[in-house]
């Protein structure tokens, strides 16, 4: 079996959330994407830096977005001078975790788990959300495709699968938000 069977049916859990329903039925208040993009870009640098102390971005040139959703994020919030946004609790937790990993298949399938699901999900995402996006355009994505399966194993299912429960938590504490809009 596949690290992406091996989690298929998290995945599909974090895809029927209702926040990504609202992301693909273009009915997500902006409010909430420009909140869920700054917390993103949190989490993103706490996984990216691990994985650079780790190593495990030799072969993975272009993969990194932190900087990038930063920059998307700033881009969002240009006209609106002081009204930034704050790291949620469920953000704090999360980054915390990936700070205390320290096995780098770990590391790796939280990386799997994020950065895999922009290169596939963040193409239909970037169609359709209306800000900027530009973390989700891959200079080299086919290559970025092959060389992280090539360092995928079975063995980092576990973890791949506490990375897809974060992300469903993460979305999950949208919910309440969605429902007031």
């Amino acid at each position: 079996m596949s690290l992406k069977e091996l989690t298929k049916e998290n995945h599909a859990r974090a895809e029927g959330t209702a926040f990504m329903k609202a992301v693909f039925d273009l009915s997500l208040p902006m409010e909430l994407w420009r909140d869920y993009t700054y917390q993103k870009q949190l989490w993103y640098k706490e996984i990216e830096t691990k994985a650079v102390e780790m190593g495990l971005l030799t072969d993975l040139d272009g993969i990194e977005r932190s900087e990038l959703i930063k920059n998307d994020y700033q881009e969002m919030m240009k006209d609106r001078l002081g009204d930034y946004h704050t790291y949620r609790a469920i953000t704090k937790d999360y980054v915390l975790y990936i700070r205390n990993l320290r096995d780098a298949n770990d590391v790796m399938a939280h990386l799997y788990t994020w950065h895999m699901g922009d290169l596939f999900g963040g193409q239909m995402i970037k169609k359709i959300i209306q800000a900027p996006s530009t973390h989700l355009d891959f200079e080299n994505s086919q290559d970025l495709m092959v060389n992280m399966r090539n360092l995928l194993t079975d063995d980092m299912a576990d973890e791949a699968n506490r990375a897809f429960t974060w992300a469903i938590h993460i979305l999950e504490t949208y919910d309440s938000d969605l429902e007031k809009s």
